[in-house]
């Protein structure tokens, strides 16, 4: 059987994390969507950090509208995280305990 590939809008980084998964973890096609959910939000809510990372928390003397879309997208893909069942990182450089520790 042939692992399902990721949709192709996805980022390289959520490409990978999709693939990571998949191949650590027999989905069924629900689940692959519920996945599929996880990975979009993943993408949208680094894309919202980087453009507050680059206007700033502020954006015409208000909070920057991208906070509230990071902090929906990461709250979805946790959800979504969640309701596959996974105790796995997200898909993040970096992520888990500094090596010797």
């Amino acid at each position: 059987m042939t692992e399902p590939k990721p949709p192709k809008h996805l980022t390289a980084e959520a490409k990978k994390f999709w693939r990571r998964v998949s191949s650590e973890y027999e989905l069924t096609p629900d689940a692959e969507l519920i996945l599929q959910v996880a990975a979009e939000n993943w993408d949208r809510a680094q894309q919202a950090r980087v453009e507050v990372s680059r206007d700033g928390l502020t954006a015409d003397g208000r909070r920057h509208p991208a906070i509230d879309i990071e902090k929906q997208a990461y709250g979805l893909f946790l959800r979504a995280m969640r309701q596959l069942g996974l105790d796995i990182d997200p898909p993040r450089p970096g992520a888990g305990r500094p090596e010797g520790s």
